[in-house]
């Protein structure tokens, strides 16, 4: 017969614990439902400014950009939220903006120790400079 292993670390406590933020940090995750075009690097959306020629972003300083687009997110306007978008996916209109704005995500997802992650977009939006809707799956 197998011991039994108690899985409650022995606290010196019987009260309730509460689990510090590095415990949350090494959890294993799952995201069901993430936007692609909603998680983009600050840094990658102006140095893939740059390289397609996007010129609309309200700054192209990498870290006023970020405080920009939580700014935005939690502005409680949906009108100044949806106008995150009209950014990251003006950035995204290229194959090697697509492939590295996915790469990228894969990357960040991974580093906040998700293990299975459902990401999705819409490929329609990534026609604007060209791409077809097999081209736009396909980076």
């Amino acid at each position: 017969m197998s011991a039994m292993i108690d899985p409650r670390p022995d606290l010196g406590s019987d009260g309730p614990v509460q689990p510090s933020r590095s415990t949350f940090q090494r959890a294993p995750k799952v995201v069901l439902h993430d936007h692609l075009d909603g998680g983009l690097r600050p840094s990658s959306i102006v140095e893939l400014a740059a390289e397609t020629g996007y010129d609309a972003l309200p700054t192209t300083d990498a870290d006023e950009l970020g405080r920009w687009f939580v700014g935005a997110a939690d502005s409680g306007s949906l009108e100044r939220y949806l106008e995150t978008f009209d950014h990251t996916v003006g950035v995204m209109q290229t194959a090697e903006a697509l492939h590295r704005v996915a790469a990228e995500c894969a990357e960040d997802l991974g580093a906040d120790g998700v293990v299975y992650a459902e990401v999705r977009f819409a490929p329609e939006q990534h026609t604007g400079q060209g791409l077809g809707l097999a081209e736009v799956v396909e980076a």
